[in-house]
């Protein structure tokens, strides 16, 4: 299992980051992948509390470039799930099996302690990005139920039922019926973000429309909305699934 530590960036936003130990590095160095993934590579014997300093004395040039950078290619593998809702870094551990039979085809994933294996022919990302979007549905139904049930019983609204889906374009929907829907990717967004994405579409449930009524009552409710919404289109840039 990687250790994962924590870097507080001056949005106030915390991204994770892993330590790799490297024989041939000379100097402390940080490297940020295509998917947003951040590490910091240490020379062989250097203690790892340098590594911490040095990251935290670079948190704007991190942000900064994380911030700019465009949504990975399709077939750029995410080396972990950044599930900031629930502070948890899951690390995706690829097994693919070029010779899986025909009949047998498919991709499986399997919790290992704090990993989540991948196994299968996993040379189609298609394929790969489907599974994961599964996990990411049974791992957010039970969260994002108690989460709408606490957000419309402090609120005074009410809605009938919640599905999750694993949409591209859409974090959420709310039908005339008040049928809720969330996007299960919702899951790698911190806390005020999916409150207020769920706070939206419960605003629905009176207000079926974008009217000035609505967004009085959606800042009613969130105050932050507007800072919450950019941060919503800024982060969801950089997802992969």
């Amino acid at each position: 299992m990687t250790d994962i530590h924590w870097i507080q960036l001056p949005d106030q936003q915390r991204h994770p980051y892993k330590l790799v130990k490297s024989k041939r590095a000379k100097y402390v160095r940080i490297k940020i992948s295509a998917s947003g993934e951040l590490s910091v590579v240490l020379p062989w014997g250097v203690a790892a509390k340098h590594a911490h300093g040095f990251i935290q004395k670079k948190s704007h040039w991190i942000a900064k470039t994380i911030k700019a950078m465009p949504r990975s290619i399709k077939n750029e593998y995410p080396e972990s799930l950044n599930l900031r809702l629930l502070d948890e870094l899951w690390p995706l551990d690829y097994k693919k099996h070029k010779d899986t039979p025909p009949l047998l085809q498919g991709i499986t994933i399997k919790q290992t302690g704090a990993t989540l294996e991948i196994q299968g022919d996993t040379g189609d990302w298609g394929d790969t990005q489907k599974a994961l979007n599964k996990w990411c549905r049974l791992k957010a139904k039970p969260i994002f139920n108690k989460m709408l049930e606490v957000l419309a019983e402090e609120h005074g609204f009410h809605f009938n039922k919640l599905s999750i889906r694993s949409q591209k374009t859409r974090w959420g929907s709310c039908a005339s019926n008040k049928n809720i829907s969330l996007n299960s990717k919702l899951l790698l967004m911190p806390e005020n973000v999916v409150k207020y994405v769920m706070i939206h579409e419960l605003c629905h449930t009176l207000e079926m429309n974008h009217s000035s009524r609505f967004w009085r009552l959606v800042e009613d409710c969130d105050p932050q909305y507007r800072e919450n919404r950019k941060q919503l289109k800024r982060l969801g840039k950089l997802i992969v699934l």
